[in-house]
Parts: structure tokens; sequence; C-alpha cells
């Protein structure tokens, strides 16, 4: 078992919570990171938890697993799916037992959530097994129209029953403990909530009512487990619409009703449903840290001390987590993203390292993983689902260390220059900029998106650590490189906006009429001239967004929050398409309405002619026009700058390399993945 250093603090203390005792004050909760198959734990999987134990975290708590017999195989998102968990089948057990022995080892220890969707389960999610989703009530989900079967007493009979042997089949696999979610518009909480619970018989009509199917889920689980077993409660402390559904004030109703019961060990605070998703998950610039902080004394305060509250919520570090505990918000805190970033946060903290971890940007690509039916993934972190073969241990010192120049200090030439030294190799770093950063530099400079900083900190310190040389402000030539000596070069020149209006939606035509005109800019040069003066580009823009990003609505809201007459248009049925999956679109919409923005989904441009702009419904080819336009900006493609590649390829270097948006214009997790994977292989 391994020790990790000792500090003070009341982060450090141990804490008993039920039948189980924890090291020290910080979890995991529970997060998709889609890494099962055949519905059970795998070795990826079990890497990737064992990665935090060996961190220093005290609890972790499994993925969102099945228990239900007849949605044993199923995903909410879509149908059967081996990622899935489920607990309820017994052939799973060994696998499970694997996972808690392995945990187990690094003095960590490991619950399961346990959780049922209700009306938010896929329709026909069993191919072989069709029927349609199950509910308190007729109430359709917020994010679809199948009307729900409204459960009998048989159905809740079965379900009841199929949450006990779940949890009868985790203390056999030595699992540590069971949490049963209603939180986040699970179908626990839709019995809570008055958005989805019209029932008038013993489930609804009053709190206890409502309260009753946790009630008998609680005895269910205590009758096949006993008492000596610790067995929780995920909790959404408000659901954001108000009245019409689960407020704070019902909120610490609902917690005095089930603390009094005895049935719960603890209740793990959380927020949001499937209303308001992005207040469960907020992305970067739209929450502050702790915010949730003042609801979690709410909870203590309805709980007393008659269990535990664990808090979700934004901490992101633990200073944030020692006050939060300290101040009597909460007996233990999770910070999930911030041990997706870092799994040995804590440990670098307890040696004195702070300097080393790896900080949570907040750009939500773990989390839009699961919208986008992908295995959980890190921006910041590469090796997050990588550990078995990138985890804590695996970088190899090269065996015979070679001058490497890395041309482009983006997040990909970053990262590959940062590995790269860290395995002994001397390394150059070049980019034409007085600064590193890359792109992030100008996005970083739009509203909420400061925390872009942190990833440019989080490679550059990195990079200085392993004693990469920087040589910056100056543009280098192929010949340059050639008479450098070096063995090895890396073209991370990143990529440039199109300009010609060319879009895969028009195979028809190479561009867009009228596009090469003066008053014509890209979104990048116009975000750059909009930040030094939100006026420059006149009293009129219209924004063309064939990208679905950030960074045209980013614009949009800096012209618009300036009284600018700003539109932007798009192909797409929805704006900022890219958007929709990290959460980030909830929160900027209503941000470009306060700016006056209009917002024209389905919309492109035919031509320009000036001032003057032929547009269309994309569908109908209805026609209309726009005047008095004083700039047009196009966010559009983009093009990789790899003409410095080739120009290496050409003068007879074998040994160039390109990745990034050099390589093919994509996300910064693309970049951040292909700069670790070179920087090992060099």
């Amino acid at each position: 078992m391994e020790q990790t250093p000792e500090r003070e603090g009341v982060i450090f203390t141990p804490l008993q919570v039920g039948a189980t005792t924890l090291k020290n004050r910080i979890l995991l909760s529970p997060h998709r990171q889609a890494y099962g198959e055949d519905n059970q734990p795998t070795e990826r999987m079990i890497a990737y938890w064992v990665e935090r134990a060996k961190g220093g975290v005290a609890l972790v708590s499994g993925e969102s697993t099945s228990v239900s017999r007849r949605l044993a195989r199923a995903s909410a998102e879509s149908g059967p799916s081996g990622w899935r968990l489920t607990a309820w089948e017994e052939r799973v057990i060994p696998a499970f037992a694997r996972l808690a022995d392995a945990v187990h080892a690094h003095d960590c220890r490991i619950f399961m959530e346990f959780s049922t969707f209700g009306v938010n389960q896929a329709a026909q999610s069993d191919f072989d097994d069709w029927h349609p989703p199950g509910g308190p009530s007729a109430v359709p989900s917020p994010g679809g129209t199948v009307i729900p079967q409204v459960m009998d007493q048989v159905s809740i009979d079965e379900l009841v029953e199929d949450y006990g042997r779940s949890a009868a089949n985790m203390q056999r696999a030595g699992i540590d403990g069971v949490e049963v979610h209603a939180a986040h518009g699970y179908l626990p909480m839709q019995f809570l909530s008055p958005a989805f619970n019209k029932r008038t018989d013993r489930y609804g009509g009053s709190p206890r009512r409502c309260a009753q199917l946790l009630v008998e889920i609680g005895e269910e689980i205590r009758r096949q487990v006993g008492s000596a077993y610790t067995v929780g409660m995920r909790f959404s402390f408000d659901e954001y619409i108000g009245s019409a559904g689960v407020t704070p004030e019902l909120a610490e109703e609902y917690l005095d009703i089930l603390a009094a019961t005895g049935l719960y060990d603890f209740f793990s605070v959380s927020s949001g449903s499937y209303h308001s998703f992005h207040y469960a998950v907020p992305p970067m610039g739209t929450a502050p840290e702790a915010f949730l902080a003042d609801y979690g004394r709410r909870a203590k305060a309805a709980v007393g001390g008659r269990a535990k509250i664990f808090l979700a919520g934004r901490i992101l570090d633990l200073a944030t987590a020692e006050r939060v505990i300290a101040d009597g918000a909460a007996d233990m805190v999770s910070m999930v993203r911030a041990h997706i970033a870092d799994p040995f946060l804590i440990r670098k903290s307890l040696e004195g390292r702070e300097g080393e971890i790896v900080r949570c940007v907040g750009a939500n690509e773990c989390l839009a993983t699961g919208f986008r039916g992908r295995r959980m993934h890190c921006v910041a972190n590469p090796s997050t689902g990588r550990e078995i073969y990138w985890g804590e241990g695996t970088l190899s010192q090269a065996k015979a260390p070679r001058r490497i120049a890395v041309v482009g200090a983006g997040p990909a030439g970053l990262k590959a220059a940062g590995v790269a030294a860290a395995r002994g190799h001397s390394v150059t770093l070049f980019d034409e900029n007085a600064s590193v950063g890359g792109h992030l530099n100008l996005i970083k400079r739009l509203p909420t998106r400061g925390d872009w900083q942190t990833l440019i900190n989080n490679l550059a310190t990195a990079a200085k650590r392993g004693g990469v040389e920087e040589r910056l402000g100056k543009s280098v030539a192929a010949a340059d490189l050639a008479s450098g000596g070096f063995d090895e070069i890396v073209c991370a020149t990143g990529s440039r906006w199109d300009r010609t209006g060319f879009s895969g939606a028009r195979p028809d035509r190479t561009g867009i009429p009228g596009a090469e005109a003066e008053n014509v800019l890209d979104v990048a040069a116009a975000a750059a001239r909009v930040l030094e003066n939100p006026r420059s580009l006149g009293g009129k823009v219209v924004i063309l967004d064939d990208c679905g990003a950030y960074l045209p609505l980013g614009l949009a809201e800096v012209l618009g929050s300036a009284g600018v007459d700003t539109e932007v248009l798009s192909r797409f049925a929805a704006l900022g398409e890219a958007l929709i999956a990290t959460l980030e679109l909830p929160w900027i919409l209503p941000r470009l309405a306060a700016a006056g923005v209009r917002l024209s989904p389905n919309r492109f441009i035919e031509a320009i002619d000036g001032s003057r702009i032929e547009v269309y419904e994309t569908w109908s080819r209805r026609p209309a026009v726009i005047t008095g336009v004083d700039t047009v900006v196009l966010a559009m493609l983009r093009s990789p700058r790899d003409l410095l590649y080739k120009e290496i390829l050409a003068d007879g270097f074998a040994r160039a390399h390109r990745i990034g948006d050099a390589l093919a214009p994509r996300t910064v997790s693309d970049a951040t993945y292909e700069g670790e994977r070179l920087g090992r292989e060099l």
C-alpha cells in the first residue's frame, strides 16, 4: 500500500461514512468515461481509476451504472451499448471485483452509482425488446417528445427489487458502497420533481409521497445488503426552473424526510436536471468556483448529524476544497474535472510540487464526449483514458537524445516540445509571435474565454521545466532549420481561416461571389480588429458561421455589446453547433440576446455586392437581401499552414513531422493528443 505525505488541514482528516472509513475528504463523484465493454469494467477503466487512487484521492464513484433488468444494456442517448455498465447481471461481478481490488491496493475506496433514466431513456433502446420509456406521469423528457408509459405498481416494485439485487451484486464484488442517482433529472428525481410527477397516489401529491420511491429503494437495498454497508444518494438541490421543479426550499424538505429514514449514509449534492444540465457541469467562464457552497451549507443544516454531505460544483484546487469544508458547506468535496486533468493533484500538492499541477480549463470536452458517442478524453491531459500506455511511469527516456526543432508554439507544438524535452531531447521552440499559445491568444481575449490561458500555462510550464529553449518573435525559414543541425523538425504551424467563402455545402462553386471585397474579413482578422476597437468594422456587421465554433459567436457578443448592429447567419439549424455538447450554448445565447445580436439559422450567403448581401434559406432557397452592411465576416473553413513543412521535405530533409492544425485543422484536443504522441515517439 502506498503512503501519501501528510499535511495539516481539515481536508486531510479521515471521515467515517456509514461503514466506510475514508482517509481524506476528497472524492471523485460519478462521471461518464465510456471505457466499459460488454457492460462491465475493463482494464482501461481500471487503469483510469487506479491512476487517481495512486494520486491520493480517498474515494472514487464509478460511472452511472444500470440497475434495471430491462435496461441492463441500454444507454440514455442510444440503443444497446457495451460501454454502459450493468450491476444487475451477476456475470459482471468478477470484473467489478478486479476494479475494487485494484483501487483498494492504493488505500482508496470505491462506490458505484445506480441510475435509471426514466422519461429521458431513449425509446426503443433495445432492438430486441422495444418498449416505451417509463416515468412517474405522462410527461415527456425536455429533450424529446416521446410520451412515457406511466409506471404502475408492478413496474415500480420490479425496479425497487432491481436496485436491491444490484446492490447485493456490488457488495459481493467488494465494492465499498452504492449511490442512488436522484439528481440531474434521472428517474428517482423525476418522482421528486413537480415538473414530472403529477400523481395523486402513494407516490405523488405531497413531498413525503413523492419521496416514497426513494424510501422503498433504500429499504430494499438495506434488506439485501444489511446495515453494515454504505448507501448514499446523489441529489440535485436546485432544478433551476423555479417552482415548476425542485427548488432549494423543496430540496431541504426532501433531505429532512430522507435523512429521517436512516437509510442513507450520505447525500451527494449537485444541481440541475435535463431542463438545466448546463448548471450541473458549467463550462469555462460561466460559474465561480465552489458555486454550490451555499446549497451545501443548507443541505448540512437540513440533514443535521443524520448523514454526511458531499458537495460538487467546480472545486478545482485544494485551497478551495479546504475552505468549503472548513466553512461548514460539506463533509467531503468532489473534484472531478480537476482530477481528470491531473490525477496526481493531491500528491503534487502534498509534495510541494503545486507548480507541476495540470489545471482544469473548463473546456468541457470530457463531458461533450458523452453527447458525441465517444470515450471520455481531456483537452488538458491526453493521458486520460490512455493510462495503460501513457500513465504515470510510462514516459521513457530517449535512448539517443537528439536535437529537435519545434516550429509553432500553439497547443500542439508546446505539448510536443514539453514531452520530448522530458524524455531528454534538446528541444528548440520557434514561433513568429512574441508569446506562446498560438491561436488561443486570440480566443482567450473574448468573453468568458480567459481560462484558455490556463491551458497555455500548463503547456508552457511543462516545456520550461524540461529545459526547452524558446526563440520567439521571429519567423524561421527552411534554410535556417537546415543549417541549425537539428535531427528532427516538428511543424506545428497551425492553420489560417479561408477568405474565399468556399463551403462543403456548396460544391457547385469555389467561393462566394464578391468575397474578395475589402469589406469582407475572415473571423480571426475581424476578431483581432474588434478586440482593439469594437466599432472598427462599422455600424452594421453580418457574420456567416459555417463552422459551429465559439469564435464567431464570441465576436458577435463583443460587437453587439458595443452597440454594433450584428447579425449571425448559419446554414445549420442551430448556431454554434459545436457548443451544444460542451453545454456552452445555453450560456452564450442569453448573452447574445442581451447584446441585441440577431441569430438567423438556416441562412447562407449567395453573393456579396459591397454593402448589399444576397442571402437564401438553406432548404427552400427562398431569397432575401440585407442592405447597408459595413463588414461581412466569414467563419468558414481553415487551411493548414504547411508551406514550411513542404519546403523542408523539398530540401531533402526526411525527418520532418506535421501535427495539429498544420496536419489538418481540428480541435485543441486533437492538437494536444498529437503533441503527446509525437513527443513520446521522437
